[in-house]
């Protein structure tokens, strides 16, 4: 028969662990914790170091005969507003959790940590118990992520190029170097819509696929090249490097050379406003000299080819 031991009985309790032993287990666990901690004597800015654990030393890249006894600020935390905050707060409250703080590994580098402290008091004398979560790893990610989503933003998913908001973020840029200049190219594509009407949208995805690639191959490294909608892109080049008309005609012969859709052979043109930054210029009146120029060349158009119309020579045409 089981029997109620009744409300007063007592709970059986497990031995208590002997103060040094527990002393010696937690300094152990200590020494051999995974995540960076310290200890240190507080007051303000004369903070020193009394112990750290073989993490931290890993994490900040020091030796412990190099920090012992060193004020904090002179080791591997970066002095800041931040920081007399903290001290501040452990003053205050006694303990902060999770704040963000940046430490210097002894190569240089800069690495972002999360920090919570708790403050102790033993005979008028502040200790700082310090535990330091490494996060650079997750910094990292989160800035690949935000990389990732620029990306996709300033993107042309069809293309692959920049697309317009990205052309008028890297026009604004040069616009607003003192003495910037510029020369820019703004191209149509000649007998687009009669692709797209005769073989189908489909058809016309594949054609700027493929214009796009040799725009991406035949563009050097100070070019910008972007599609800016349908089947207009715009270059910028910087004028240190700029090309003749007659170079960029031929440049632009290479883009459009016929290609292959299945077992027919397409033939596209351009027509191309090409002009050069002018003094009391914006984006906009640039913008739409390159335009007018675009479609003067398409006027000019007698066949197929390249035309193109500057502001720097009359209409030339290859084809």
């Amino acid at each position: 028969m089981v029997q109620n031991a009744g409300a007063d009985a007592e709970i059986p309790r497990e031995p208590e662990i002997p103060k040094e032993i527990l002393s010696s287990m937690l300094l152990k666990m200590f020494e051999f914790a995974p995540i960076a901690m310290s200890i240190s004597t507080s007051d303000g800015n004369a903070s020193r170091y009394l112990l750290v654990n073989k993490a931290y030393l890993d994490l900040t890249g020091n030796k412990w005969e190099d920090i012992s006894g060193v004020q904090l600020t002179d080791a591997a935390a970066i002095q800041t507003p931040d920081f007399i905050r903290r001290h501040q707060t452990l003053e205050e409250v006694g303990a902060y959790v999770g704040e963000e703080v940046n430490i210097r590994h002894v190569d240089g580098t800069i690495l972002p940590t999360l920090i919570t402290c708790q403050r102790t008091i033993v005979d008028g004398i502040n200790y700082d118990l310090e535990i330091i979560v490494d996060i650079s790893s997750r910094v990292k990610e989160q800035y690949r992520q935000i990389s990732q989503l620029l990306d996709l933003a300033s993107t042309d998913p069809m293309s692959g190029l920049p697309n317009r908001r990205a052309f008028e973020g890297q026009l604004a840029q040069y616009m607003a170097q003192p003495g910037g200049s510029l020369i820019l190219a703004y191209v149509d594509f000649n007998g687009f819509k009669q692709l797209n009407d005769t073989r189908g949208h489909a058809a016309g995805d594949e054609a700027i696929r493929i214009i796009s690639g040799r725009m991406k191959s035949y563009r050097r490294q100070s070019d910008f090249v972007a599609r800016i909608g349908g089947d207009e892109f715009a270059l910028i080049l910087r004028p240190e490097n700029a090309m003749s008309d007659a170079t960029l005609i031929t440049r632009f012969e290479r883009i459009f050379q016929p290609f292959m859709l299945g077992e027919a052979e397409i033939t596209l043109g351009a027509s191309v406003g090409l002009t050069s930054l002018q003094p009391g210029d914006t984006a906009e009146t640039l913008l739409h000299r390159a335009d007018q120029l675009m479609y003067a060349a398409k006027r000019a158009r007698t066949r197929d080819g390249v035309f193109v119309c500057s502001d720097r020579s009359s209409a030339r045409a290859s084809g």
